[in-house]
């Protein structure tokens, strides 16, 4: 009977410890949902961050092409990434992000105009281009 005993107290403490681990490994999976939250709020930022940058980045290329100013998009603004709020998460995934978007749109604005200031599908609208 001894033997019968020792072989049901070795299954009842493998049984423990198999669930024991388990209960941990679900535990820790459910923490794991709060760093993909977290993921979220950085990828939060970087998204806020760029859409942001490359609506500032277009006006500046606009302004820059109609004034006839030399190509630049590294000025104060893009430096600053302007537009920053804690509930974004991550000020650097924002900051990274802000400039990302701003050369953007800047660039691509900025070469949709022609030297002397036109947006480059406004001469189709004019009578004298050819």
């Amino acid at each position: 009977m001894n033997i019968k005993f020792g072989r049901c107290l070795r299954v009842a403490v493998l049984a423990a410890a198999v669930s024991l681990i388990s209960g941990s490994v679900a535990w820790g999976q459910q923490w794991a949902q709060y760093d993909d939250d977290d993921h979220y709020r950085h990828d939060e930022a970087r998204e806020q961050g760029y859409h942001r940058g490359q609506d500032d980045g277009q006006r500046a290329g606009q302004i820059d092409a109609e004034r006839g100013r030399r190509f630049n998009f590294k000025n104060d603004d893009w430096e600053d990434s302007r537009g920053y709020e804690h509930w974004m998460g991550n000020k650097g995934h924002y900051k990274q992000a802000y400039r990302e978007g701003y050369e953007h749109g800047y660039r691509r604005t900025y070469s949709s105009y022609d030297r002397r200031g036109h947006r480059d599908d406004d001469r189709r609208d004019r009578d004298d281009w050819r």
